[in-house]
């Protein structure tokens, strides 16, 4: 007799769960998340008396008889909890999530999301196969590493105190410590640990088997601990970079079982601020290229002893020609919640000011997607500083056109930005 499937439910993020409208979310399941959430060490959800509140990630996390998929929202006066709703804004992510890892597998249609909230976890896994493939195609990496054992011949250097421990009554045999040029190498381990994953949790049987087709040319290699940070690569192993991307995603997000090893539990999530964040950049370090523009993530500088603080995104144009070219610094930081009655708060503007003033830049713009119907800009010029008379700064709030038309991510997100920016210039 078949097991049942487990419990899928569509949620969507910052929203809270009553248990009494989800009898099929057992306690069981809910100690499970809170099991993985510990473990993890990650703030994905809040457990309250008779609700279960969730945070700004989205993705999908797997539990013993329980899937909960955890979409991105705008706002609040459009959603419903219709399937048709949940398609649109599961191809939304799935969209984000392709182009912000540089997937270069297809995002299903809307036909085949319906009523499919392990997607996700499918299209990663996707992914993951087709760069595995490539690298064994190409040919998989190998290295010198020590390896200590008994051999009928001596190689390497004698053991001598594990020799006379195993190999008392066999003199025939040597203990030694000798190098070994082979694929035991930690970058195929952490693979072949992602593809044994994949097949557990993998929902599409054509993908399953694609897995384990794969795993029989795979060479058999010991597991061996999953890295906080991604290890460092060099000219052999750049090519490493995607799979080893793709493996680790799944691998720290998973959680193994005390029972017969097999795995328990695996979330994929994302924190949907820094998926903004992070598909806004690349979006915009397309579109500077063709501009002589640049674009910088992760910029930080003091501003205060012991305190730094980090702008998302420092964004400089380019105008003018030679001799007479002049730089324009503009500071920008993504925000994916919509301000109330699209006014942005007092807080955001005043930090925006200061980072205007620590990078020498014109113009902060605050920078929301458009949802409902907003003003498609607000733009005020700040009061004139008496440290910086002579550098009017101007403050923006600029909602993007993130959607095209239906659940079709925006392709000219980047030019529309700078196009938008460069107006403002004038």
């Amino acid at each position: 007799m078949s097991q049942p499937g487990p419990f899928c439910l569509t949620s969507y993020e910052h929203e809270t769960l009553p248990f009494s409208r989800y009898p099929e979310l057992l306690p069981s399941h809910l100690d499970a998340l809170e099991r993985l959430q510990l473990q993890q060490k990650a703030n994905w959800f809040t457990r309250l008396h008779g609700s279960l509140h969730l945070n700004q990630f989205v993705g999908v996390i797997q539990v013993p008889g329980l899937l909960l998929e955890i979409l991105p929202k705008t706002d609040d006066t459009r959603r419903t909890n219709s399937p048709e709703f949940d398609t649109h804004w599961r191809q939304v992510l799935l969209q984000m999530l392709a182009y912000v890892h540089d997937l270069s597998v297809a995002v299903p249609d809307a036909a085949q999301l319906a009523h499919s909230p392990h997607a996700m976890l499918d299209l990663f896994v996707a992914a993951l196969i087709e760069q595995a493939d490539s690298l064994l195609r190409q040919g998989l990496v190998k290295h010198y590493h020590t390896t200590d054992g008994n051999r009928s011949a001596l190689k390497g250097r004698l053991l001598f105190q594990q020799h006379i421990t195993h190999n008392l009554t066999h003199g025939e045999r040597f203990f030694t410590r000798h190098q070994t040029y082979d694929y035991a190498h930690p970058l195929n381990s952490l693979i072949r640990m992602a593809l044994e994953l994949a097949t557990e949790q993998v929902h599409s049987p054509a993908l399953a088997a694609r897995t384990r087709a794969l795993l029989l040319h795979w060479p058999e290699l010991s597991p061996v601990p999953v890295p906080a940070d991604s290890p460092p690569l060099n000219r052999k192993t750049e090519r490493y970079h995607k799979a080893l991307e793709l493996a680790l995603l799944l691998l720290r997000g998973h959680s193994p079982t005390l029972r017969s090893g097999r795995t328990e539990a695996v979330a994929l999530l994302f924190d949907m601020n820094t998926l903004f964040e992070r598909y806004v950049a690349r979006h915009l370090q397309r579109a500077a290229a063709k501009r002589q523009g640049h674009v910088q993530l992760q910029n930080t500088r003091v501003f205060w002893p012991g305190i730094s603080i980090r702008p998302d995104l420092v964004l400089t144009l380019i105008t003018g020609v030679k001799p007479a070219e002049i730089s324009h610094t503009f500071i920008l930081d993504t925000k994916w919640k919509l301000p109330m009655n699209y006014r942005p708060s007092s807080d955001d503007m005043q930090q925006i000011f200061a980072y205007c003033h620590l990078w020498k830049a014109s113009h902060g713009v605050l920078l929301y997607p458009r949802a409902g119907k907003p003003p498609s800009e607000i733009r005020h010029r700040y009061s004139v500083s008496h440290w910086a008379p002579d550098v009017p700064i101007e403050g923006h709030a600029y909602f993007a056109r993130v959607l095209g038309n239906g659940a079709v991510l925006n392709d000219n997100l980047g030019k529309e930005i700078i196009e938008y920016l460069e107006k403002s210039l004038v």
